[in-house]
């Protein structure tokens, strides 16, 4: 519960949201090329890259680098279903030279993005690069996107995703 100045509710109320295409669109934004964009939206990342098909995402845009954090098992808020989230990941992927997923050796986030998610033959890149000994930074195929969403989502794990080009 978090109050206002006036000591009532700020949580309260609508929020009023329009996809991104619709507001790139009106704006005239120039977005021939964006060095880096970050995607943080709980469990409505989905949505948000869907509604900037036609913006962030067309063949017109480059974009530098992208973090997004992704929780399939939250992707109901917005009412999307898991296959089409893998189906959307593998879309976005497609927008850039290489997909990584940063896993978490320790700290507060290893229990929610553990290094176990790529065990399993889950992801075939076993030589991860090692950032600061906390976390490995695997490379993701556009093959293993089904297996590894699949895994977070039935172990309700949300991690990050690095994107670059």
């Amino acid at each position: 519960h978090n109050e206002d100045a006036e000591g009532g509710d700020e949580t309260a109320g609508s929020i009023l949201a329009v996809p991104f295409d619709c507001f790139a669109h009106h704006s005239k934004l120039n977005l021939s090329y964006l060095p880096f964009v970050k995607i943080d939206v709980e469990g409505f990342e989905i949505a948000a890259i869907m509604g900037a098909s036609n913006s962030l995402f067309s063949h017109k845009t480059k974009i530098g680098a992208m973090l997004m954090e992704v929780g399939p098992d939250r992707w109901n808020r917005a009412s999307i279903d898991l296959e089409t989230g893998i189906r959307e990941m593998k879309k976005v992927s497609t927008h850039f030279q290489h997909s990584y997923i940063l896993l978490r050796k320790t700290g507060g986030h290893a229990a929610t993005c553990p290094v176990s998610i790529a065990e399993g033959g889950v992801l075939v890149d076993d030589k991860p690069e090692v950032i600061e000994g906390k976390v490995h930074k695997h490379k993701v195929e556009v093959d293993e996107w089904k297996g590894l969403l699949t895994k977070m989502n039935e172990n309700h794990y949300d991690c990050n995703f690095w994107y670059t080009n």
